[in-house]
């Protein structure tokens, strides 16, 4: 009797563990299969219907504020490095020398008509056209005023590589505008209204326009230099590198949100048929 008891204590033990065990097996499995119901009810109700609408304008309305910040940052350090901002930069620097406004008020007024001017030629502009350049104002003059604290670098090769870097930041910015699809730059916009009424190519507009803000601005006062060269030689390659850089990130971001459903959806169906198996036994 003596002999036996510990054996059966010890079956008693070892039955009362694989029961517990079966029961946090359960218990897992359960709260698995919740987690993967909330998640598939979530992701059906992203992937359809109003809701994904309101998605992804919210990501188009995130893909215009990240390219006006490139390009209100990248045009900043442009003026920084004080080698020559680009051709539309030379103009306004010319409008605030003149005035004395606010440099987030130049902007807006300078690129504001160039957007009623468009329009005027038949151009609508969209929502983002209009939206950018408030945004880019204020985020300018305050990029401006931040690097004012420090000194350029000493170096003119230094300077050129910094200046050469900002307008690659220009074009990534662009390029987020154009994913965006809310709209073309206000230049972009007044180069196709030109092209339409001229007959002529929108590069060709578009470099006549340049000389056109470089030469008033230079009449005016405006700052202009090597660096103005350097931006309207190198913003065309710029803009179309930095579009095709955004675009394959945003194709990337969108095969793996349209890979992370299908895997919820699949895990949802696997859940959902196998309680039919196990009851068809």
């Amino acid at each position: 009797m003596s002999t036996d008891t510990p054996v059966m204590e010890f079956e008693q033990h070892r039955a009362a563990d694989e029961n517990a065990n079966g029961v946090m097996s359960v218990v897992a499995d359960r709260l698995r299969r919740r987690a993967w119901s909330r998640a598939g009810a979530v992701a059906n109700v992203l992937a359809t219907g109003p809701t994904r609408r309101v998605l992804g304008f919210s990501t188009q309305v995130v893909m215009l504020f990240l390219g006006s910040l490139f390009i209100s940052g990248s045009v900043a350090v442009t003026l920084w490095t004080d080698l020559g901002p680009g051709p539309l930069d030379v103009f306004i620097g010319a409008i605030r020398l003149r005035t004395g406004i606010p440099l987030a008020v130049a902007v807006w007024g300078t690129v504001g008509s160039i957007i009623v001017l468009a329009w005027a030629l038949g151009c609508r502009p969209g929502f983002g056209t209009m939206l950018s350049p408030l945004m880019i104002g204020p985020m300018l003059q305050a990029t401006v005023a931040g690097l004012d604290e420090f000194d350029r670098p000493g170096s003119m090769v230094v300077r050129i590589v910094i200046h050469v870097i900002a307008v690659f930041g220009i074009g990534i910015g662009a390029g987020a505008l154009i994913v965006s699809g809310l709209g073309a730059g206000s230049g972009e916009l007044l180069a196709s209204a030109g092209s339409a009424r001229t007959g002529r190519s929108e590069p060709t507009v578009r470099g006549v326009m340049e000389l056109t803000w470089i030469v008033v601005g230079v009449a005016l006062g405006g700052p202009v230099g090597i660096g103005t060269a350097i931006v309207a030689i190198l913003v065309g390659p710029a803009v179309a590198r930095g579009y095709r850089w955004v675009a394959r990130m945003a194709a990337a971001s969108i095969r793996t949100a349209v890979t992370t459903h299908e895997a919820i959806v699949a895990r949802e169906i696997a859940h959902g048929e196998r309680p039919q198996r196990s009851s068809s036994r």
